[in-house]
């Protein structure tokens, strides 16, 4: 059966690559925060990201439209890019927010938010490169449940913000752009979240 193999290992590369791009852009979204400034580049440097990503999504999907046996099952494989894909998608977003909708200033909770998704986005891309060691994956367990923790964290600082800035936003167009780019960056987070929740399910049915 060694001859199913390479088919195999493209999944697994594809999954490392898009597990790298997710800490790529989500760095880069964290330095964003962290320096407010060069939005510009930043933002097409999130789009090459984003749309390099994009690609690979493809490319898994066509796999798996082609390929008689996969790494674990077909539907859990579709639901993890699915999810992965949206993660891309929200960094992308909010990267691109904060550049169009030039706030004045970038609050703390944003940089906390971001720093978030970066810690996320890294425990993923651990549990991606690990995919290859199918029968092992029950040593990820942890990341997946650092994930959930990094959630929740999440959760606090979009309602602890939220409610800061309804009292104290007196701009109503300062308000708009800056529930907007908060409600991706917490959405980004929260598909992270799917995310482990899936490598979660997958881990279960392997062990």
């Amino acid at each position: 059966m060694s001859f199913l193999m390479p088919k195999q290992n493209v999944f697994f590369t594809l999954f490392s690559d898009i597990g790298n791009d997710l800490v790529e852009i989500s760095t880069l979204l964290d330095n964003l925060a962290r320096e407010f400034k060069d939005f510009d580049t930043y933002a097409k440097r999130a789009e090459a990201i984003e749309h390099a990503a994009d690609q690979r999504t493809h490319e898994i999907i066509g796999e798996l439209n082609t390929s008689f046996v996969t790494p674990f099952d077909r539907e859990d494989i579709f639901e993890l890019i699915h999810a992965t894909d949206s993660v891309l998608d929200l960094m992308y977003g909010a990267a691109k927010q904060t550049h169009l909708y030039k706030l004045r200033e970038i609050p703390n909770e944003f940089r906390e938010m971001a720093d978030t998704i970066r810690k996320a986005s890294i425990e993923i891309n651990t549990a991606f490169n690990g995919l290859r060691d199918v029968l092992n994956l029950s040593k990820y367990k942890d990341n997946c449940h650092k994930i959930g923790e990094l959630e929740e964290h999440a959760d606090d600082i979009n309602h602890r913000y939220l409610a800061m800035l309804f009292e104290e936003e007196k701009d109503a167009i300062e308000l708009i752009k800056k529930k907007d780019i908060l409600a991706a960056l917490e959405k980004a987070v929260d598909r992270c979240d799917d995310v482990a929740d899936i490598l979660s399910s997958v881990i279960i049915k392997i062990a």
